[in-house]
């Protein structure tokens, strides 16, 4: 096609698009197309997980585990039975502390308990971000070593200004009691 003809196919499509609405204004609706009843007052609202707890933790969330780092405020947690022996954990909270020190106390409480820091090397949108690692017997002891049991934290944190918001989650074998 030549570029007269291109032109001219651009023209009408432009005076088609752009043809002027009742009001005189481009693109404005009319009275009729304007929405007459007020939207719903029984609007329903979103519905969550029943394990997740705002403001503190879950029941059977591994409080010894996963506490929240010094001077964080909890701002929701879950735990819900996950694959096997392995339970399904979120931790979400607050803290004044920088990105690197939030990693750094966890690492450091995390490591007292067997799990090893792998950095994801995924690049987001989030300040800091890391993975957690061990190998963990079944909570009865039993383990086949075909299928290793291997439980898995990851680490978000995403700087807010004053705060840090951090997310904790994964799969973890809580011991029984």
């Amino acid at each position: 096609m030549g570029s007269a003809a291109a032109a001219a196919v651009l023209a009408g499509a432009l005076a088609f698009a752009c043809t002027p609405a009742p009001s005189g204004r481009l693109g404005t609706a009319t009275d009729e197309d304007l929405p007459t009843a007020a939207p719903s007052a029984s609007a329903s609202l979103p519905s969550y997980d029943p394990s997740t707890t705002v403001a503190g933790y879950a029941p059977g969330f591994p409080r010894d585990l996963l506490p929240a780092p010094e001077g964080a405020t909890v701002v929701a947690s879950s735990a819900a039975p996950g694959t096997g022996a392995l339970t399904d954990v979120t931790l979400n909270l607050t803290t004044p502390r920088t990105a690197d020190e939030v990693l750094a106390q966890l690492e450091e409480q995390l490591g007292a308990q067997g799990f090893a820091r792998a950095d994801t090397g995924v690049p987001t949108g989030l300040t800091a971000q890391t993975a957690f690692t061990r190998r963990a017997e079944a909570a009865d002891g039993a383990r086949d070593d075909a299928d290793p049991l291997v439980e898995t934290l990851l680490v978000g944190v995403l700087d807010d200004g004053d705060q840090r918001l951090v997310s904790v989650s994964g799969s973890v074998v809580v011991p029984a009691g």
